[in-house]
């Protein structure tokens, strides 16, 4: 039965601007470090290039980018008050919370994966642009994406916080102002040592050079994202249709 809600959240996205969002956001990124790229009189290498497009996706875009997710997500049902149809239904009630997670969840793991193959193509027309100041080196291919990767994994907690969010209130407003006011608190928490473990600014983490303290705030935000999931299906499950 679970399968089958999973399959009815994905059907919903083809009415919706979810999956549009999906494909811009890590685009954004990737067209933004072309720019700056090409706006540069040195030249650069790979590497450098991955890394600062990396800062950029995981300090601004993807927790802003979660946000609109999880607020696009929960208002496909908030809308219409399709909750109260759902909710009456013979099936467990989580079912429903755990699939749009699931969907969540899935979709920020495609932004990730697209966003480390959008940055060579991106890379690469600069670097035909500029045929006097061709990147050096090669991608590094496994080093961006175990980058982008752990960067995921640190995000889950700050998706289960905002989904949360969205789910539990039928206007978009306060996860909005969540996710807002988050971003805007880990922008001010940067320099802080114990904003490194702020939700909003634990993928960031994984630019670290402290091996110890990059590991320790993956973790939390990975297990702390499960931890906060769980206890999102069970106040979600035991919410009243309405």
């Amino acid at each position: 039965m679970i399968f089958s809600a999973i399959y009815c959240e994905f059907a919903k996205l083809r009415n919706s601007l979810v999956l549009l969002l999906c494909i811009a956001a890590p685009a954004m990124v990737a067209i933004l470090s072309g720019l700056i790229l090409l706006d540069r009189s040195e030249a650069t290498d790979w590497y450098m290039f991955s890394m600062q497009a990396a800062a950029m996706w995981s300090y601004f875009m993807l927790p802003m980018t979660v946000t609109a997710l999880t607020i696009l997500i929960a208002q496909i049902d908030h809308g219409p008050k399709a909750w109260n149809h759902l909710l009456a239904l013979p099936v467990p009630r989580w079912h429903f919370y755990a699939a749009k997670a699931f969907v969540v969840v899935s979709l920020v793991g495609a932004m990730s994966a697209a966003l480390v193959v959008l940055l060579p193509a991106a890379g690469g027309i600069v670097d035909l642009l500029l045929a006097d100041q061709k990147l050096k080196g090669a991608y590094p291919w496994f080093g961006t994406a175990s980058l982008i990767a752990t960067m995921f994994a640190g995000s889950l907690l700050l998706t289960a916080i905002q989904l949360w969010a969205s789910l539990r209130f039928r206007s978009f407003v306060p996860p909005l102002i969540l996710g807002i006011g988050g971003t805007f608190v880990a922008v001010a928490a940067t320099a802080s040592r114990q904003g490194a473990f702020f939700p909003w600014l634990i993928p960031t983490n994984a630019l670290g050079a402290d091996p110890e303290r990059v590991a320790t705030a993956i973790q939390i935000g990975f297990y702390g994202g499960i931890a906060v999931g769980i206890f999102m299906l069970f106040d979600m499950g035991h919410k009243q249709a309405g």
